[in-house]
């Protein structure tokens, strides 16, 4: 399977490479399909005979053909080019299509379709009908393997009944019909709880996981009763084993096309049962950042020296993550450790080993947001399916943990697989469907957006096979723990504020933090940046300090309680490396002037262009009235010399600006105006 998926993906990048040459697009006829032509490098064997003897030698020649491939179309359109002219399938487009379609089809709707071709294909050319009639067989076939949960629709299950009563009357003795029964009966007698498993919540009361409704077998006996268990009590390699085991499970049951922006970043939350398989994800990722919070904060009397020995214990499972090349439940706990109730603790924090925090800061640093979080990128494409991790561990000389014994190797479990984190998939397909619209200015289906997508989506596709190499045994006792850990993942905020609170009570904020709670609104301590489904604020990625706060010096006054939550709109935190925000530089060309004034603006991931040139105008205080209507204006982002990038009217921002550029510089001007030639020699702004 790993190995299809990689062939499939080298295939896919062929086919977008510089070995194909744009030649031209052009629209049918009925204008329901655009097409790109492609001219494509085909080689061939020959063989010539050379003057001297009547040997032949072989060459190898080149020839073009024509590649047609379309850009966009109505569904019928789209359909026919499942199958190649000969009638054969499109191998990679077959793929692309069963990924993505749900945006603008529905699975009832695509059986009904495909079999109407079949019967459709039944002309005088018997061969090439029987080829087609074949293909889409095929395709069904396909469809059913890499996508059953489209067919689960109980009560009724319209789809599998459709496919069904096809497969009825005309391939009554097929394999696929024999399939289709089975699966009908399976369905209908067990509600198939093995295929496509849901975690809404995570828990493990009495050893089990609730799953809407249904439990995953319990790790212990029937009515054994599991004592209570302390966090010192587990040891560090079986709690980072035991999250891996339950990310594991998770990330290979997460359905893919549910992470597509059409389904998972819907505003509403009525569409949250659209995308349970993400959902479950989140519930993970959001229970393992508050078990780290509440670990720390649970014991209020205990003295400083002894919580930074539960720092430790994190920062050490967070290593033991990193061999495991857990980065899901890695990324989760640097969160925790990163949140405001633990970051604002600086006595805290100055008990904290040394040589922990050097660990903690490399850790840390491979969820760098720098670059597009260049680093975590590369350092998945590089072990992601390898079966052993780079990292090793790295001993602390402290004596405070007193299972630091447990850090041996065992040869026998450096084979292991791989569990992603999850927003930066997220992240990249929010991207892909921000900024390119579902259907064109005609009404035509954007294929070249889901093309975009199934380059996100394969990604996950190929990780999920490297995520079942792991091998762990559930443990009942740390099921035990998890679930006594007090946890709310139904109330975010709520948590957050007690959590807050009780880290004040602790050590109680200095007047400077006091000063600055009073400055922000209650509302805005509402959002805790870590990967929740809120459909009403995207936030994936996990909080990081503000600029000029070292977590290393613990006693630096420069720390402030709400780092991570403070509204981005209040306008009272540096937003340059939120995950959300960016802090731009904006200025209003006016023309006849020679003053280049710029002023700064907090730039975030809802954004739009019309928006943002609002906000502009009301900077330089121009009234956006009628003599200055913000529709005839633009926005352009100066990305280099002589070079300007300029934004449609509804693009989003933040995520359609070139985010290389070394200043993130945008311009407000008239859409008439050009842009001056001294705008592209400023260096420095005020």
């Amino acid at each position: 399977m790993e190995g299809d998926l990689i062939e499939l993906l080298q295939s896919f990048n062929a086919e977008n490479n510089s070995s194909l040459q744009f030649l031209k697009e052009f629209e049918t006829p009925e204008h329901d399909a655009v097409y790109n032509v492609y001219l494509k490098k085909l080689s061939y064997n020959a063989s010539r005979a050379t003057k001297s003897d009547d040997i032949g030698v072989a060459s190898v020649n080149f020839k073009t053909k024509e590649l047609k491939v379309i850009k966009a179309g109505t569904l019928d359109r789209l359909l026919d080019s499942l199958f190649l002219e000969g009638g054969e399938i499109d191998g990679t487009y077959v793929r692309i299509f069963l990924a993505t379609f749900r945006s603008f089809c529905t699975p009832k709707t695509l059986t009904e379709k495909l079999a109407q071709m079949y019967e459709d294909y039944d002309g005088s050319e018997k061969a090439r009908s029987a080829t087609f009639q074949q293909s889409i067989i095929s395709v069904l076939s396909i469809w059913l393997d890499l996508y059953l949960q489209d067919f689960n629709e109980p009560p009724s299950y319209p789809c599998l009944q459709a496919l069904r009563s096809f497969l009825k009357k005309n391939l009554p003795n097929s394999d696929l019909f024999n399939r289709v029964q089975h699966r009908f009966s399976k369905f209908c007698t067990d509600d198939d709880s093995d295929d496509g498993v849901c975690v809404d919540s995570v828990d493990c009361a009495d050893g089990r996981y609730v799953v809407h409704g249904r439990t995953l077998p319990s790790p212990s006996k029937h009515g054994e009763l599991i004592e209570s268990v302390e966090f010192s009590q587990l040891n560090i390699r079986t709690i980072a084993e035991q999250l891996t085991r339950i990310d594991a499970d998770l990330f290979i049951k997460l359905e893919a096309h549910q992470c597509l922006g059409s389904t998972w970043n819907q505003r509403s939350k009525d569409k949250a049962n659209e995308c349970p398989t993400v959902a479950a994800t989140i519930s993970m990722f959001n229970s393992v950042i508050f078990t780290v919070i509440s670990t720390i904060l649970k014991d209020i009397d205990l003295k400083a020296s002894k919580r930074a020995r539960v720092i430790e214990k994190w920062i050490y499972i967070a290593q033991e993550l990193r061999i495991l090349k857990n980065f899901s439940s890695l990324r989760a706990i640097i969160s925790g450790l990163q949140s405001s109730p633990i970051f604002r603790l600086k006595k805290l924090w100055a008990h904290v080993n040394k040589e922990m925090m050097e660990i903690y800061t490399d850790l840390a640093q491979i969820f760098s947001l720098e670059s597009n979080q260049i680093a975590s990128r590369e350092l998945l494409m590089k072990e992601g399916t390898a079966k052993v991790s780079t990292q090793t561990r790295r001993k602390s000389k402290t004596n405070g943990v007193s299972d630091a014994a447990m850090y041996r190797y065992d040869q026998s479990s450096l084979c292991c697989g791989t569990v992603p984190y999850l927003g930066t998939f997220l992240s990249d397909l929010t991207m892909v469907d921000s900024a390119f619209s579902d259907y064109t200015d005609s009404g035509l289906v954007n294929f070249e957006k889901h093309r975009k997508e199934f380059e996100i989506v394969a990604q996950i596709n190929l990780f999920q096979s490297a995520a079942k190499m792991y091998q762990v045994e559930p443990h009942r006792r740390f099921c035990a723990w998890f679930n006594s850990m007090r946890v709310y993942t139904e109330d975010e905020s709520s948590f957050m504020s007690s959590s807050y609170a009780l880290s004040c009570e602790i050590e109680p904020p200095s007047t400077a933090e006091k000063n600055l709670q009073k400055t922000i609104s209650k509302t805005s301590v509402t959002s805790y940046a870590s990967l929740a489904l809120s459909y009403s604020n995207f936030s994936l990625k996990s909080p990081t300090p503000s600029d000029g706060v070292s977590i290393g010096s613990a006693s630096s006054d420069s720390a402030h309680p709400i780092t991570s939550q403070s509204s981005i709109s209040s306008g009272d935190s540096d937003g340059s490396h939120h995950p959300d925000r960016r802090v731009i530089k904006v200025t209003l060309l006016t023309p006849g002037s020679d003053d280049v004034n710029y002023k700064s603006m907090i730039l975030t991931n809802k954004d739009r262009s019309m928006a943002v040139i609002k906000r502009v105008l009301e900077k330089f205080h121009e009234d956006p009235g009628v003599n200055h209507d913000p529709s005839t204006f633009c926005l352009v982002q100066l990305t280099g010399k002589h070079r300007e990038l300029q934004f449609p009217s509804d693009a989003n921002v933040f995520y359609a600006m070139d985010t290389t550029s070394p200043n993130s510089t945008f311009l407000v001007k008239k859409t008439s105006e050009r842009t001056p030639k001294k705008m592209f020699k400023t260096k420095s702004f005020s």
